[in-house]
């Protein structure tokens, strides 16, 4: 069952997010990794989000363990606090 694990953030500056999200968005694919493109919110600049979907909660969590670290450098949002949200669909768990 495939799950949608959504990531928001609050970046101050979303040009290095977006860089680094174009960078690795081969690399998710390549884990399993569907539709992560990143969303800023037209009301608040620098506040992101992407709605990634898995073939499972295990495949988001190995992605993160091997590229994690290496994207929020790149991105600029090591250290900074990121909403985690995970997604079924209804009547599913």
């Amino acid at each position: 069952m495939s799950t949608i694990v959504q990531f928001i953030v609050k970046v101050p500056d979303s040009n290095g997010s977006s860089r680094a999200s174009a960078e690795y968005t081969p690399m998710m694919a390549e884990m399993d990794s569907r539709n992560g493109a990143v969303d800023e919110d037209e009301n608040e600049p620098g506040h992101l989000s992407t709605m990634p979907e898995w073939d499972g909660h295990d495949q988001m969590h190995a992605a993160s363990e091997m590229h994690g670290d290496d994207f929020n450098r790149e991105a600029g949002t090591e250290g900074l606090e990121w909403a985690t949200h995970i997604w079924h669909a209804e009547g599913t768990s």
